[in-house]
């Protein structure tokens, strides 16, 4: 069986039934339940084996090749076969669980007797860890190759450290004691600091053999140097031996679970910081492209390794993207374009391959697929060449790009709902403009047409002033009628994406005094003045579009208010801004209208006001223009009565 590593297929497929592979004759059976169970579930399989220092070295040729044929026979049933090095099998089966969000976990339950059956089983210590994953236990006779905790890494560099750390504490414990011994400290608290020093020892290595060493070593160094007892107090000094043995061991075993429940609780603290900071970074983007030409980057950190990223979309496996460990010392990149066909075989297997897995195992990176069940966006490759990584940072790795690529999407989706719901406020958008251009263009195309069909039959026996005033009513018509084209026109330009708003410098006055020139002509009943500003007043801005917001606004004043009221249109400069404000005398408009007489097509109900001759489109204009050069409008009473429309651009220094 080739060696593996923590990680499982990236697809989102579920549900997920996992087997614990062990070297007991049951462990078939238990592997035979767990194919069972997933064809009934129609779910993959995975089977693993965590293989602890201790196991690897006494571990004899016949578990070997027990454990073996186990793997071989989980593999015919179509498992994905796996291996977690580490030293803390509890601990491993919940991460490897949770990191591939495993349904069921099969395991052998063992046939205790005697004593074994006062302590916890391994199932049961396993359930204590596991949350969301139903435990099956097949009976058996499993037998776990659990040890005490181990150094990180069992080097000769590390051993010869601890080593040298046990002789300083016992060096310093013989110190202190004789210190005591001339101050005249009694036996018993000297058989204390020896005591104290072998749970100190276990405390910094970890190490239970080293602890044992040290509580011997201290217990001759106290009887030898320092206990009064004679050769008939033989009976004694046993008990003087026994007990500072027992009391270093007792002490020990607590100082090695405190620091192994210290590591572990690091370790998921560690875990769960990378994940939240991943998540909290994810949530800050919108872009999914983004969030994949980022995972790479993210990982190369996390690891410190180099990291290649293969992207695939349309059918097509593109050049790779290159994230070095240390940039100012990039690596041979071509190993990597090498290995572009193992890359391949990870999307196409749906499962990792290359560096010490099963499929391509002699590659120097290890590739995955980025990938849910029913998309691939692309093989990241991580750079181990040969190592074996270490089990919670390679989960972590793994739970990173599968937060990235359930967030990728999420936004997709999020992004289909956007344009889908676009799409329907455009529909209903044209559908109001048809419903506009069919209802309200028809009344000044009847008036025109009325008038000239009245004026063809009976202009012989009209007087002058008859035919004045009824090619002024046509007049009238024509113009509102253009007015009205004209904000159709720049609805839809608005709108339109392709359209760009051409800005250039331009004097506001000039500017406003061009969007009098429509209001002008169709005003026939309303006194009407202009104050200009005697300052210059240049501004960056699409003239035709603030020309025709000054037009819809003295419009809009026009017609909502009554006949003879005067209206007033006024140009200053306020805090380095072009100010215009609009003035009337009108009935002025309700606190509760004001947010929505910038809404399209909304028309207010004043009396005396003919809404079918407009739109409703005019204030809305104003404002989405405005929008666009980075002005604002706003309205306000005016003072004793009537309403007072003003809007803002910002100034170009002369």
């Amino acid at each position: 069986m080739n060696s593996q590593i923590p990680l499982d297929s990236q697809s989102s497929r579920s549900p997920v039934v996992a087997v614990y592979l062990t070297s007991d004759a049951a462990c078939k059976e238990a592997i035979r339940v767990a194919a069972e169970t997933a064809e009934a579930m129609q779910a993959e399989l995975l089977a693993f084996y965590i293989a602890t220092p201790e196991a690897n070295m006494i571990q004899k040729s016949d578990r070997r090749n027990a454990l073996k044929a186990a793997a071989t026979y989980a593999s015919s049933l179509g498992a994905h076969l796996t291996i977690v090095n580490g030293s803390d099998p509890v601990y491993l089966v919940g991460e490897f669980c949770r990191s591939n969000n495993v349904t069921i976990l099969v395991l052998n339950r063992p046939a205790l007797t005697g004593i074994h059956q006062l302590f916890p089983t391994f199932a049961q210590r396993v359930s204590g860890v596991l949350a969301e994953t139903r435990l099956l236990t097949v009976p058996g006779a499993m037998t776990v190759h659990t040890s005490p905790v181990q150094a990180e890494k069992s080097d000769i560099k590390t051993t010869l450290t601890y080593l040298f750390m046990t002789g300083i504490i016992l060096l310093i414990a013989t110190i202190l004691c004789s210190g005591l011994s001339l101050a005249g400290v009694s036996d018993f608290v000297l058989c204390a600091v020896y005591a104290v020093a072998g749970v100190l020892c276990a405390a910094v290595t970890g190490s239970f053999l080293l602890s044992l060493l040290t509580s011997v070593t201290g217990t001759m160094l106290f009887l030898s140097l320092f206990a009064q007892i004679g050769p008939a107090d033989s009976y004694t000094l046993w008990v003087n031996f026994i007990g500072i043995i027992l009391i270093s061991m007792f002490g020990a075993a607590i100082s090695i679970r405190l620091k192994l429940e210290l590591r572990q609780t690091r370790r998921s603290t560690w875990n769960l910081e990378m994940l939240l900071d991943n998540i909290h970074k994810l949530q800050q983007i919108q872009n999914p492209q983004e969030i994949l030409s980022r995972i790479g980057k993210r990982i190369c950190d996390l690891s410190d390794r180099d990291v290649v990223f293969y992207p695939y979309t349309n059918g097509l496996f593109l050049d790779p993207i290159f994230y070095d460990a240390d940039p100012d010392d990039p690596k041979d990149h071509d190993q990597a374009l090498l290995e572009r066909m193992i890359a391949r075989e990870a999307m196409v297997r749906h499962t990792y391959t290359g560096s010490l897995s099963e499929y391509y195992p002699e590659a120097e990176y290890l590739y995955f697929p980025l990938e849910t069940s029913q998309t691939c966006y692309g093989v990241i490759g991580i750079r181990y060449d040969q190592e074996a990584p270490d089990p919670s940072e390679l989960m972590v790795l793994k739970g990173i790009v599968g937060e990235s690529v359930r967030t990728i999407e999420s936004l997709i989706k999020e992004n289909e709902l956007q344009e889908a719901k676009r799409q329907q406020e455009n529909t209903i958008l044209r559908s109001n403009l048809l419903k506009a251009i069919g209802h309200d263009i028809r009344t000044p195309l009847t008036s025109i047409m009325g008038n000239i069909a009245n004026y063809k039959m009976t202009h012989t026996a009209m007087s002058p002033q008859e035919k004045d005033a009824m090619l002024t009513s046509i007049q009238q018509a024509t113009l509102n009628l253009y007015h009205m084209v004209e904000n159709l026109l720049t609805a839809a330009r608005i709108d339109s994406s392709a359209a760009s708003i051409k800005l250039q410098p331009d004097l506001l006055e000039d500017v406003v005094r061009s969007g009098l020139e429509y209001p002008d002509k169709i005003n026939l009943t309303h006194p009407f003045t202009f104050d200009a500003c005697e300052d210059l007043l240049l501004t960056n801005m699409d003239s035709s579009l603030i020309s025709q917001v000054v037009s819809n606004l003295v419009t809009n004043a026009i017609q909502h208010t009554p006949d003879g009221t005067p209206i007033t249109v006024r140009l200053f400069e306020e805090n380095g801004m072009g100010v215009v404000e609009v003035i009337d005398e009108g009935p002025g408009i309700k606190d509760e209208e004001k947010e929505r007489i910038f809404e399209m097509f909304y028309t207010t109900d004043l009396p005396g006001f003919d809404s079918d001759h407009y739109l409703g489109l005019g204030l809305f204009l104003c404002k989405a223009i405005l929008n666009a050069h980075h002005g604002s409008i706003e309205v306000s009473n005016n003072t004793p009565q009537g309403s007072i429309f003003s809007f803002r651009l910002p100034l170009l220094e002369m």
